[in-house]
């Protein structure tokens, strides 16, 4: 503590504010601003707040029902700073942040923090011999600051002022025309120490993908993807537009996906994953129980990887947006999509998620499911060779976020591994918020039905 303390002293030393921040169970950041002189105690001994946090639905409203609020007097907790995780937000560094993480009394993690439950996930799969190296990708688009009749637009291209009027995937004068912007998010992060790698147009209108490279610390990497995103917003709205993290923003456009890409390895140093030389690329039995360990219970995860009514918008046919079980080889309509890539290198990326999701959940689940499916020897579905979307496999998954929402709170599996009285806290969180939306009078049935 002493060393870190002196280090950040001497490598910010006209700081003034730092901003402490952590990603809730939605993956919205919060946290608070203090004083440059509040450091040591930062460092010491953490800063309080309440576990409630984590049971508070999208518009930051405390739900009772978790039991975190009323039943418990909410109740403070120590939230500690990640120790690599100080970095400035701006040039001078008079501005700085941190990640913290909520912690019992006695100094561990606390059951309650996303984070510290992906620890708890990777910590398992270590005793299995397994250690995982991950890299997230997020897709966004940048929009307009303001609404139209409450509606999001699309943002305005710097030197025209128009929007983009087609789908450019992968265009290079698309990515041109927004370089000033997306440049700033790359270099932004690297500051940040998020390891962004490539940066892409995707398929819709204004959307982009930031990758970040492969990590065998897959806590860190869930980190930067936490803050990949609060980055993103940050910058785009200093270029005077903004960027949304939704599933589905645009009906006419693709949704923004949150795709994980994960590799398995012995401590060794050889990935579990690969085939034997001159073997079928998906010829190991421990890739195919992972992919069938992801696919028994991916009903029970949809809760987490389409957390809210936009998300689920997102869950359609075509678009890239996989909705079944499906699995192959190079292929972007399945769910469980093995890469092109030599055996080293062999890998599953999960596509199922939507972009907003958080992602210390969401990577704690399917990292979980491949290792449920490693140790029971799950059998995965017939690989799909062609369009995924032409024979939907859904059998066993919600077909509504309710459906989602109940499948979750009922799951062995997830209590398992997140944790009884996590599973209730979140469920009863987004039932709330789910209730709390579809109660909404919209501006569409006043259109139609007045």
């Amino acid at each position: 503590m002493a060393q870190l303390l002196e280090t950040l002293t001497k490598t910010f030393p006209h700081m003034e504010t730092i901003t402490a921040m952590f990603a809730d169970s939605n993956g919205i950041m919060r946290g608070k601003l203090l004083p440059a002189d509040a450091l040591p105690k930062l460092i010491k001994e953490g800063i309080l707040l309440p576990a409630s946090v984590f049971g508070t639905d999208a518009t930051g409203e405390s739900v009772a029902e978790t039991g975190l609020v009323w039943d418990t007097g909410d109740r403070d907790f120590p939230f500690m700073a990640v120790p690599d995780s100080f970095h400035p937000l701006d040039d001078a560094g008079r501005n700085i942040a941190c990640l913290i993480q909520m912690m019992n009394t006695d100094g561990t993690p606390h059951q309650l923090d996303p984070r510290g439950i992906l620890g708890q996930v990777i910590t398992r799969m270590n005793d299995m011999g397994i250690y995982p190296v991950i890299a997230p990708e997020l897709e966004f688009y940048l929009i307009d600051r303001s609404l139209d009749h409450g509606m999001g637009q699309y943002a305005p291209i710097p030197m025209t002022g128009e929007s983009q009027p087609t789908n450019q995937i992968y265009g290079i004068e698309a990515y041109d025309e927004f370089s000033d912007v997306v440049n700033d998010i790359h270099s932004t992060c690297l500051t940040a120490g998020v390891k962004a790698d490539t940066a892409i147009t995707e398929y819709g209108r204004g959307q982009y993908e930031i990758n970040i490279l492969h990590n065998s610390d897959a806590l860190r990497a869930a980190d930067e993807a936490a803050l990949l995103r609060y980055h993103t917003r940050r910058v785009a709205r200093r270029h005077g537009i903004d960027a949304t993290f939704m599933g589905k923003p645009f009906a006419d456009d693709t949704g923004s996906g949150f795709h994980l890409h994960v590799s398995l390895w012995d401590d060794k140093g050889n990935n579990l994953m690969a085939e034997q030389n001159g073997a079928d690329p998906v010829s190991e039995p421990t890739l195919q129980h992972a992919v069938g360990g992801l696919a028994q219970h991916l009903g029970d995860c949809f809760a987490v990887f389409a957390p809210n009514a936009n998300a689920w918008r997102r869950i359609a046919p075509g678009h890239y947006a996989p909705v079944d079980k499906s699995w192959g080889v190079n292929n972007r309509t399945v769910n469980f999509r093995i890469p092109e890539s030599g055996k080293s290198a062999r890998r599953i990326e999960h596509r199922a998620a939507s972009s907003d999701i958080n992602p210390y959940l969401t990577t704690a689940l399917i990292l979980a499911a491949m290792a449920d499916g490693i140790k029971n020897r799950i059998t995965p579905p017939n690989m799909t060779i062609k369009n995924a979307y032409d024979a939907p496999n859904r059998e066993g998954l919600p077909a509504t976020w309710a459906e989602a929402n109940q499948m979750f709170s009922q799951s062995a599996f997830i209590k398992s591994w997140l944790g009884a009285e996590y599973t209730h806290v979140y469920s009863a969180t987004k039932e709330y918020e789910r209730l709390t939306f579809d109660k909404t009078i919209t501006p569409l049935e006043w259109q139609w039905y007045r």
